[in-house]
């Protein structure tokens, strides 16, 4: 049994890369105030696709899996 790759791009994460090289912040930090606006729009599909590409960027859990940035 082979593993397959990982499909977690989705246009969130473009998205996100394209606003922190425009900002110049954390990608992480992008991700949340995306994440923020979602919630307060309470758009539950939006929500999950942030978090899906959190877990695909590595936004995370960090404290958890012990990265630091």
């Amino acid at each position: 049994m082979t593993k397959s790759q990982e499909k977690g791009a989705n246009e969130i994460t473009d998205l996100a890369k394209r606003e922190s090289v425009r900002t110049g912040k954390d990608i992480c930090d992008t991700l949340k105030e995306m994440l923020k606006q979602a919630k307060a729009a309470q758009d539950a599909n939006r929500v999950r696709s942030i978090k899906r590409a959190e877990k695909y960027l590595g936004c995370r859990n960090k404290r958890k899996r012990g990265k630091t940035s």
